[in-house]
């Protein structure tokens, strides 16, 4: 049951950066300027899929990157561990 919900909530995620995408295709052509270059960042507690390409009339570039808590023990070694991710979009 949790897979069927990971994979129902990527499937939303996704459907809203495409509704965001053509959003904003539609308002650099209204306005008739040049296009807007965009970067917005999405957190999950797993690993998403990044994916480049284009996307109308932008190129989309979708980064994966862990976000990582660091511990410094007594005798000055550092550990570190994967506590999320950023889905990070990029368009222009």
């Amino acid at each position: 049951m949790s897979k069927f919900s990971f994979t129902f909530a990527a499937g939303a995620t996704f459907a809203v950066l495409a509704a965001v995408m053509s959003l904003n295709t539609s308002a650099a052509y209204a306005g008739g300027g040049a296009k807007e270059f965009f970067v917005q960042d999405y957190n999950f507690s797993k690993p998403m899929h990044g994916y480049s390409g284009h996307s109308g009339n932008y190129y989309c570039d979708y980064q994966r990157l862990p976000s990582r808590k660091c511990v410094t023990n007594a005798n000055g070694s550092e550990s570190c561990k994967i506590v999320g991710w950023t889905l990070r979009e990029m368009c222009q």
